[in-house]
């Protein structure tokens, strides 16, 4: 294959290895401030695709993180290959990851699925927060969140009541959309608002969202798997102050 006429055939052969043919692009909405375009191409004759995902400029901690956790855990995108311009250029940084647009959303099965996949990306990096910290991922403690999203007073004083819960790395936004159904299991996308911080939040974050689709029951037994499982206190305090927080940031955002 000839770079100078098909840069973009190179950049897919070099990234997921071997022959590729008739390589073409289909241009996707933005999504979540993200660039998007779905790569088609053969493969051993097969009909395959990759997402090219490229961030505005000087956000770079989903592109720096994601391949390190790639290679931690299958819970997370598979990363093809990445590139991130200097930061004098006005192209922000891209990833090649795998196509997990049409995949099912794992909340359409069992809810539990998605936490113990959240559980099982902690447990991959438990050992890595000096890494982690070296990648740019920033540490967020509960009173951090609250003071850069809204301020309220009283979500300070829950977030206060959470400074005891054990130190994880955090998705920052888990939702059902953020929750696919691969072969190999749950996938965890959209990582650009990772931090080291209280990981109770993403349960009670997904759970927030479970109610909200009328499913209160899987809200419940999200928390409650997510206690039990991840290793953190179990004291309904901490479930307490994680909900009221939770709540009071969701109704400033809405306002």
């Amino acid at each position: 294959m000839n770079e100078s006429e098909d840069p973009l055939g190179s950049l897919v052969a070099r990234s997921v290895g071997g022959d590729v043919q008739d390589v073409r692009a289909e241009e996707l909405a933005a999504e979540d401030g993200l660039e998007r375009k779905r790569l088609h191409f053969m493969r051993d004759g097969r009909a395959t695709a990759v997402l090219f995902e490229r961030s505005q400029r000087g956000v770079v901690l989903e592109a720096q993180i994601l391949p390190f956790l790639a290679r931690k855990t299958a819970n997370v995108p598979r990363v093809h290959s990445r590139g991130i311009p200097p930061a004098h250029t006005s192209l922000g940084p891209w990833l090649l990851v795998e196509d997990l647009t049409v995949a099912a959303g794992a909340c359409d099965g069992e809810a539990g699925d998605v936490i113990r996949a959240k559980i099982a990306v902690e447990r991959a990096v438990s050992a890595d927060g000096p890494a982690l910290r070296a990648l740019g991922v920033p540490v967020r403690t509960p009173l951090d969140v609250v003071r850069q999203e809204s301020g309220d007073p009283n979500a300070e004083e829950a977030a206060g009541e959470l400074a005891a819960w054990p130190v994880a790395l955090v998705h920052g936004d888990l939702t059902c959309e953020r929750a696919r159904r691969a072969e190999r299991g749950v996938v965890l996308v959209r990582w650009s608002a990772a931090h080291l911080g209280c990981g109770l939040l993403d349960a009670v974050r997904l759970a927030a969202d479970l109610r909200e689709r009328g499913r209160t029951r899987d809200a419940d037994v999200v928390v409650e798997t997510y206690v039990a499982e991840s290793g953190g206190p179990a004291d309904d305090a901490f479930v307490r102050a994680a909900k009221r927080m939770d709540a009071l940031l969701r109704a400033a955002r809405r306002h």
